[in-house]
């Protein structure tokens, strides 16, 4: 199982949401360690940035972090240099190597 976030960040604020989403990650990372958080910055409009987390065990263990101190912590952090936000749950339907 995959978690997305879709972030439109203030303008101005991309360095601030960086290290705080930076910040987020390395404390889910600590207490889900199979899991890979990557962060990836649009190069066409760069207040957009896309999260994703690789590796869930399933959507309960998703639910789990998403219902931590941590988690709503950090996220209610990253919405004070947002414009917008959208995060999802999602299941690999297809790969290509």
């Amino acid at each position: 199982m995959y978690t997305s976030g879709v972030w439109v960040v203030k303008k101005g604020r991309e360095d601030e949401f960086t290290r705080r989403w930076q910040e987020s990650a390395d404390r889910l990372a600590l207490d889900f360690p199979g899991v890979k958080f990557m962060l990836l910055h649009d190069r066409e409009n760069p207040q957009r940035f896309v999260s994703l987390g690789e590796g869930w065990r399933n959507a309960d263990q998703i639910e789990a972090a998403r219902e931590t101190p941590d988690f709503q912590d950090a996220l209610a952090s990253i919405w004070r240099v947002l414009e917008s936000g959208d995060i999802s749950t999602l299941d690999l339907i297809a790969s290509v190597s």
